[in-house]
């Protein structure tokens, strides 16, 4: 188990392996320590050791694909990382957003539905307070 005064000299330990094989990190998350979903066993020094709680964190980062197997091989070489992941991904392009310019159709050919719409409105008629009154008194008589 590593301190947690230690966890920056690990972390600098993980850069430096990176940024030799030439990579450039976009990102990182600080470590958490975060309970396992099962014990992970790793032999260190030539003792098994098994763990139920580990540092979990991410770092985001760009290099060549012909030096990711000698990261991996420098990465398991290191003894304080229980497990990791090398994920090859893609630049994220965010999706584009539908406005309704985009959606809508020209003007020109929305001419002729506008006025069927507009005309398929009922419209409500007008009460003045005197009508009401009279709505009003006959709904009473009715329930009385």
């Amino acid at each position: 188990m590593i301190a947690e005064e230690a966890l920056a000299g690990e972390i600098e330990a993980i850069r430096a392996v990176l940024e030799k094989h030439g990579a450039a990190i976009d990102s990182s998350e600080l470590p958490k320590m975060r309970p396992l979903a099962y014990k992970v066993a790793k032999k260190i020094a030539n003792k098994r050791t098994e763990f139920s709680q580990a540092y979990f964190g991410t770092m985001v980062f760009k290099v060549a694909q012909e030096a990711a197997p000698m990261i991996k091989a420098d990465l398991d070489k290191h003894e304080h990382l229980l497990r990791f992941l090398l994920i090859e991904t893609y630049p994220y392009e965010a999706p584009r957003r539908m406005t309704p310019e985009v959606v809508a159709e020209p003007e020109t050919e929305r001419a002729d539905i506008k006025p069927k719409m507009e005309k398929e409105k009922p419209v409500a008629p007008v009460l003045t307070s005197e009508d009401i009154d009279k709505e009003v008194e006959g709904l009473i008589a009715k329930t009385e």
